[in-house]
Parts: structure tokens; C-alpha cells; sequence
């Protein structure tokens, strides 16, 4: 665990914990060395939509087990 008094290394952690790889993780800390907040803004926005499509892509295929266990089960098996 990165120490809170250590603000980029809490930054890392952070973002590395939120998904990004190691790339993409310097990039953000470039822009926020350089105070390009509107890029950052961007390119951390970009990921959260990744992630939220793979949450709603999951959640589908979720749904469709949840279906069948629940038509199997309502008529005895297959």
C-alpha cells in the first residue's frame, strides 16, 4: 500500500487498482505532471465506459443463465 503522504504513488495505486495497465497509468500521471486535467479527464472517462460495457455485457449473460435455471426448473428439467 502506497503511503498517503507519497500523493503520485497513492495516484498510481489508485489507478492501477481502478484497471489501467502500467501504459496507461504513466500516461495519466504525464498529464497530471504537465496539468492537463481535460486530457486526464478523457482518458480516465474512456476507461470508466470500458468498464461499464464490460459490467453490461456480463450482466447479459448473467441474465440469460438466470433464465434458463429459472424456465428449467419451472418445467422440471429439460
Amino acid at each position: 500500500m502506497a503511503r498517503a503522504t507519497d500523493k503520485t504513488a497513492v495516484i498510481r495505486e489508485n489507478l492501477s487498482d481502478a484497471g489501467l495497465n502500467d501504459k496507461e497509468v504513466a500516461e495519466c500521471l504525464k498529464l497530471i505532471e504537465q496539468k492537463r486535467f481535460d486530457m486526464l479527464d478523457r482518458v480516465l472517462t474512456e476507461h470508466r465506459r470500458s468498464l461499464l460495457d464490460s459490467v453490461h455485457k456480463y450482466n447479459s449473460r448473467i441474465d440469460c443463465l438466470d433464465f434458463l435455471t429459472y424456465t428449467l426448473k419451472k418445467n422440471g428439467g429439460i
